[in-house]
């Protein structure tokens, strides 16, 4: 079963390098190579139903298909683009979210440019498509797909425009992979708060000169355990003055049958006051453990909110969440998934507890 979302797009690729060499063959034409190309088109998509089970009561069906286009040029460049379709509350919300070429320039070294999913993490690269995430939701921490928690999450599923290196290293039985890039970075949703919130757009135009620099290292024993640190550093104000950092620790291991994961986020933002250029400090963390026992697959998930504070004085208290879940698989790639979520809030009274359920595809 697959455990990220590079599959759909590694098993897609394969089909295209497969079929490319006898394509290949038949372009040439004395001594002029001429280009082949193969074309896949991939995704996931997801019915799903939310109910809150106190208070209010509120519920409702949403549904989404997310399309995944790639393109493969003889056996060094591929172009990949994946749309988001979801109808939510009799609404249709349309994203990009990414578009990309990757030119492989040797086999351990990649070269990426456009549209990509920042490698901040694993959740939001790996794991966050429907069919994959084995959590009818994600993480609180993450904002994508979250609704009815009483903190803000830390950090939205980061895509971004820019350039991205990838290099790969197998010493021994281990790897080592290394990720770089420059995008556009952040930029403030409504710059007239006292602390805005901020977002990721990836438009055409940058609100200011600077530009968000991140990594991430991956060191992994396959297929066991892999360890990864993510940094990601930018200015997100128009005038290049205040500051934007996050950290990331990741950690995952595999046993047979069971898997366990977690990771933690660090953001570090400045504020302007009239004082001076404090910085707010948030942090948190979410935990996952699933048992795959034939066709059902239980998951437990806890993730915690911690207290924000602004150089040492409290901001915004914190809130955890506790998660219980139940999937069965049809087949590898097609889950019923069911959830429910506990939800706590320092000081506050909500009735957010819900049950999530959907159907999650990848064809």
């Amino acid at each position: 079963m697959a455990t990220n979302s590079a599959v759909v797009v590694a098993v897609a690729s394969a089909v295209i390098l497969f079929a490319a060499p006898a394509a290949h063959a038949q372009g040439i034409v004395g001594e002029r190579v001429v280009p082949t190309n193969q074309t896949v088109i991939t995704g996931y998509g997801t019915v799903g139903y939310t109910a809150l089970t106190e208070g209010s009561n509120q519920n409702s069906f949403t549904t989404s298909l997310s399309p995944i286009f790639l393109f493969q040029f003889q056996d060094r460049i591929l172009f990949e683009a994946e749309f988001e379709f979801a109808l939510t509350e009799g609404i249709t919300e349309t994203a990009l979210e990414y578009a990309q070429i990757d030119v492989m320039l040797t086999d351990n070294i990649t070269l990426v440019g456009g549209k990509f999913l920042i490698p901040f993490g694993v959740f939001g690269e790996r794991l966050h498509p429907t069919w994959i995430n084995k959590f009818p939701t994600a993480p609180p921490i993450f904002g994508h797909h979250v609704a009815a928690f009483g903190a803000s999450p830390l950090l939205p599923i980061v895509s971004d425009i820019g350039f991205m290196a990838r290099g790969m290293l197998r010493p021994g039985p281990f790897h080592v992979n290394l990720n770089a890039y420059v995008t556009q970075g952040a930029s403030p949703e409504d710059p007239s708060e006292p602390i805005p919130e901020l977002e990721f757009q990836a438009s055409s135009s940058d609100n200011n000169t600077s530009k968000m620099f991140g990594g991430r290292i991956d060191l992994g024993l396959p297929p066991w355990v892999e360890a990864n640190v993510s940094y990601l550093n930018g200015d997100y104000d128009d005038n290049n003055i205040l500051d934007f950092t996050g950290w990331n620790v990741a950690a995952e291991f595999h046993a047979t049958h069971f898997e366990l994961r977690g990771e933690y986020v660090q953001t570090r933002q400045e504020i302007e006051v009239v004082s001076g250029f404090p910085t707010l400090v948030r942090d948190g963390f979410y935990a996952q453990a699933a048992y795959r026992y034939g066709r059902w697959e239980p998951v437990l998930r806890w993730t915690q909110v911690f207290d924000s504070e602004l150089d040492g004085v409290l901001q915004d208290q914190g809130a955890w969440q506790a998660g219980f879940g139940l999937d069965y698989w049809l087949s590898s790639t097609v889950a019923v998934m069911a959830g429910f979520e506990l939800n706590k809030e320092d000081g506050l009274e909500l009735d957010n507890n819900r049950v999530v359920m959907h159907i999650a595809f990848g064809f």
